[in-house]
C-alpha cells in the first residue's frame, strides 16, 4: 500500500475535511520492504527497513536528489516535490536515482 503526503496548495472549502495525509511511503517488492520517510529538518529521503526499522539509506541534495518535503509512490517510482526546488522529482525505485523523463 503506497500513502500520499503532499502539501495542499489549493484553497480548501471551509466546510470540507483537510485530505488525510501521510509521512510516509511503504514500498516492497520481492527482495525489499521499505517505509520511506520525509526528514523534514534536513529535507532527505529516509529509506527503512520496514520489517525491523533499521535505517538504510539517506537520499537528497548530496545524493544528488535535491530537496525533499513531500513524496507520493507509484509502482517503482517515487515522485518527489519541495517548496525549495521548483521542479517535480521522479526517482526509480528500489535504486533511488533521478529519472529524467523524456518529453515527446
Amino acid at each position: 500500500m503506497l500513502h500520499l503526503y503532499w502539501p495542499s496548495t489549493a484553497t480548501d472549502d471551509a466546510a470540507s475535511p483537510p485530505a488525510p495525509v501521510s509521512p510516509l511511503v511503504h514500498w516492497k517488492d520481492a527482495g525489499h520492504d521499505w517505509l520511506l520517510v520525509v526528514d523534514q529538518a534536513t529535507h532527505e529521503l529516509v529509506v527503512y527497513d520496514a520489517n525491523d526499522g533499521r535505517p538504510l539509506q539517506r537520499v537528497g541534495t548530496v545524493s544528488g536528489a535535491g530537496p525533499i518535503d513531500s513524496i507520493f509512490g507509484e509502482g517503482n517510482w517515487l515522485i518527489a516535490t519541495s517548496q525549495q526546488h521548483p521542479l517535480v522529482q521522479v526517482l526509480s525505485l528500489p535504486g533511488l536515482q533521478p529519472v529524467t523523463l523524456a518529453a515527446r
